[in-house]
C-alpha cells in the first residue's frame, strides 16, 4: 500500500512539473501581452501619425493589442529615458527619430548614452525637407538666396521649429559651407514660423515638406530646394541641394524604432520582420505618402550604420551652428 502511495504521489509531481513547464513556456511566449511604442513628440505630428499606423499595422499581425504612449518633453530625452529604462523583454519599445542622432552632441550630462543603451530594430521612414521662402519676395532660387545673403549680411531671415533642431542645425551647415550669414528665428512650432513667413515678418521656412506643401501648391511659398540626395516624388519640380549649386548634404526627418539594450535578438528579428511586411503593405505605403512619408525597412544593422552616418552628420551640424551644449537637469 506504501508503495502504491508512493508511485501516486511521484505521479502527481512529475503532473505537475509538466503543466508548470507548459505555464512557464506560454508565459515566456512572445508576445502574450500589449506592446507600448512610446513617442516623444505630440499628438498629431507625422512621427504620431507613422508610429499609430505601425502600431495598427503590428497588433493586427501579433495578435496583441500595440499601444501608443505620447511622452513629450525635453526634446525626446523623457520618452527615450522610459525606454531606455524599462525591461529588455520587447513590450516597451521607442518611436526613435532624428532627434536622437542630435542629442548626443546637444547636451552634456544625457540621463542615457542611445549607442550603449538602445537597440535599434528598423528604419521605418523618412520625410524629405524643404525650404521655401514668401512668394513676394523675389527670390526664386537658392543662388538668388546666397547672393541677397552676400549683399546683406545676416539680414536674410529663417524660422525653424528651434535652436537645435535639424532644420536649425541644417541651415546653418548650409550657410557655413555656402559662406554666408543668415539670421535664424526660432519658434515653437511649424505652423506660427510658416504664418509668419507667408505674413513677411521673416524670409523663408524650412521643415518638412508636408507642413508646406499646400502653401506651395498654392503659390504663397517659393520652394528653393529639397534636402534629399535625388528629387522628392512629393516636390519633383524643386531641385535637391546640390542641384541648387549648395553643399550636397542629405538630411531627411527620420524614423524608427528601437528597444532597450538587453533585449534578445530573437524579438528584435521578430519585430523587425513584421515591421517590414507592414511597411510593405500598399495600403500602408499610400497613407504614408499623405504625410510625405516615404517607407524604408531594412535590417536591424542597416539601421545601426545609418545611424552612425547621422551621429557624424550631426555633430558637424552643431559645431557649425556654433551651438553651446546644454547640461541637463537629471
Amino acid at each position: 500500500m506504501k508503495s502504491n502511495k508512493s508511485l501516486v504521489l511521484i505521479g502527481l509531481f512529475l503532473f505537475g512539473i509538466i503543466i508548470s513547464s507548459r505555464f512557464v513556456h506560454a508565459d515566456e511566449a512572445y508576445p502574450n501581452k500589449p506592446i507600448k511604442i512610446v513617442v516623444g513628440i505630440t499628438p498629431g505630428a507625422s512621427t504620431d501619425f507613422l508610429a499609430r499606423e505601425v502600431a495598427r499595422g503590428l497588433s493586427e499581425r501579433l495578435k496583441v493589442p500595440v499601444i501608443v504612449e505620447n511622452k513629450p518633453g525635453a526634446n525626446t530625452i523623457i520618452a527615450n529615458n522610459i525606454v531606455a529604462k524599462s525591461p529588455p523583454d520587447g513590450y516597451t519599445i521607442y518611436l526613435t527619430n532624428i532627434v536622437s542622432a542630435i542629442n548626443p552632441w546637444m547636451y552634456t550630462n544625457m540621463p542615457y548614452d542611445f549607442k550603449k543603451d538602445m537597440k535599434n530594430i528598423v528604419l521605418l521612414g523618412v520625410s524629405d525637407n524643404l525650404f521655401a521662402v514668401n512668394a513676394k519676395l523675389g527670390i526664386n532660387n537658392a543662388a538668388d538666396m546666397i547672393a541677397y545673403a552676400k549683399k546683406n549680411p545676416g539680414k536674410f531671415s529663417y524660422g525653424s521649429s528651434g535652436v537645435g533642431s535639424i532644420h536649425n542645425l541644417m541651415m546653418e551647415l548650409i550657410a557655413e559651407k555656402a559662406q554666408i550669414q543668415i539670421n535664424h528665428i526660432p519658434y515653437k512650432g511649424a505652423a506660427a514660423a510658416i504664418l509668419d513667413t507667408l505674413g513677411g515678418n521673416i524670409n523663408g521656412y524650412c521643415g518638412t515638406i508636408s507642413s508646406q506643401q499646400e502653401f506651395v501648391k498654392k503659390g504663397d511659398l517659393k520652394p528653393l530646394f529639397v534636402t534629399s540626395a535625388k528629387r522628392s516624388g512629393y516636390m519633383p519640380d524643386v531641385p535637391t541641394l546640390a542641384e541648387a549649386g549648395l553643399p550636397p548634404i542629405v538630411a531627411g526627418y527620420w524614423m524608427g524604432l528601437s528597444a532597450p539594450a538587453g533585449t534578445p535578438d530573437a524579438i528584435i528579428n521578430l519585430l523587425n520582420k513584421e515591421v517590414n511586411v507592414v511597411l510593405s503593405d500598399p495600403a500602408n505605403i499610400k497613407k504614408l505618402s499623405f504625410q510625405a512619408i516615404d517607407p524604408m525597412g531594412g535590417t536591424p544593422a542597416d539601421m545601426d550604420r545609418f545611424y552612425d552616418s547621422e551621429l557624424k552628420l550631426w555633430k558637424s551640424a552643431v559645431s557649425a551652428a556654433k551651438v553651446e551644449p546644454i547640461a541637463l537637469n537629471k
